[in-house]
């Protein structure tokens, strides 16, 4: 009869040899994240390069790979871009990122600010509390990503503004997709605050809109958008409370000077309260809206709804309302 000792060695064995191939297992792992994560650090400045172009610079300062074992994240102290031909610049605060190793082409980021944009003509700067962004990534670029920001604040100034503009909200989401050639782009702001017009608030901002033939601006190179291009405006609108808003929507092309024009279906609801509203915050209005105010009701093209639906016209910048001159666009 076999002993006790005889009859559990093969037992022992197997977890022996168990135990061996996951320490083994855990050393190969091991070696080669770390081996892995020098490569992505060492090759970091070249496919930056590749991401931007060669007409455009960027730079991860003080890069560092980080997650292990089962993440890999890049890490920068600050983040850079600049593009001479297009007189762009730009700056930001911490760069943190991560995608699970089973799922490298899914990231996620927090990105530190303050963001600023120098262009030859505008200066833009944009801080918040916290900034997250997601990316799904494909082989020649991105097929959709979002970002998602808490305490925001813009602030726009420049040669092309008659005047600074300053705006705080409590939230800013914004995501692009892939639509086929087509590229989707959304954004939504909660609680808009704004320094040009103060005590003037808005429950909701709501930007939707499809650029035809555009999905390339996700491929890398990742390029800045230039015209001449055609766009459909799903939904550009600001909700003062919940009966007051104002929409627009409908078709726009930009030409190769950067140019808008279109025509385009302005929604007014509540057309007395945003009368009211808008002589009390800027009171030389009020008189321009007793005098205009039966023009604009009389040019509705949907009167048996309680909105009032104009036609917007948009040509080289210039805006007009049915056959009023509103001003111009700024150029952009």
């Amino acid at each position: 009869m076999p002993s006790p000792a005889n009859a559990s060695s093969p037992t022992s064995r197997k977890l022996a040899w168990l135990a061996g191939a996951i320490v083994a297992g855990g050393v190969l792992w091991t070696t080669g994240w770390y081996v892995f994560a020098a490569k992505v650090e060492t090759g970091l400045p070249s496919t930056l390069a590749q991401l931007v172009g060669p007409a455009a610079n960027a730079r991860c300062t003080d890069a560092d790979v980080r997650g292990y074992p089962f993440r890999f994240g890049v890490f920068c102290e600050t983040l850079s871009y600049e593009n001479v031909a297009e007189g762009i610049t730009a700056n930001a605060g911490a760069f943190r990122s991560a995608a699970q190793a089973y799922s490298p082409q899914h990231a996620v980021a927090e990105i530190d600010g303050p963001l600023i944009v120098n262009t030859s003509d505008l200066v833009f700067r944009a801080d918040w509390q916290i900034l997250q962004a997601s990316a799904q990534a494909v082989s020649n670029g991105l097929d959709r990503g979002s970002i998602d920001a808490k305490s925001v604040s813009f602030d726009v100034d420049g040669a092309a503004l008659v005047q600074r503009l300053a705006v705080q909200a409590d939230r800013m989401t914004a995501h692009a997709r892939r639509n086929g050639v087509d590229l989707d782009l959304a954004a939504y702001i909660e609680n808009l605050r704004n320094d040009l017009i103060p005590g003037l608030t808005a429950k909701a901002f709501a930007f939707e809109a499809t650029l035809t033939d555009q999905s390339s601006l996700l491929e890398i190179p990742f390029i800045p958008l230039h015209g001449p291009f055609d766009a459909v405006l799903h939904r550009l609108a600001i909700e003062l409370d919940e009966t007051s808003s104002v929409e627009l929507t409908g078709p726009v092309q930009v030409d190769a000077s950067n140019r808008v024009s279109g025509t385009l279906e302005l929604t007014i609801s509540n057309f007395q309260q945003l009368s009211e509203l808008a002589a009390r915050h800027k009171p030389e209005a009020a008189g321009m809206i007793r005098q205009f105010g039966p023009v604009i009701a009389a040019l509705d093209t949907k009167p048996d709804d309680d909105a009032i639906t104009l036609p917007l016209t948009i040509r080289s910048n210039l805006i007009s309302l049915g056959f009023l001159p509103l001003g111009q666009l700024p150029s952009f």
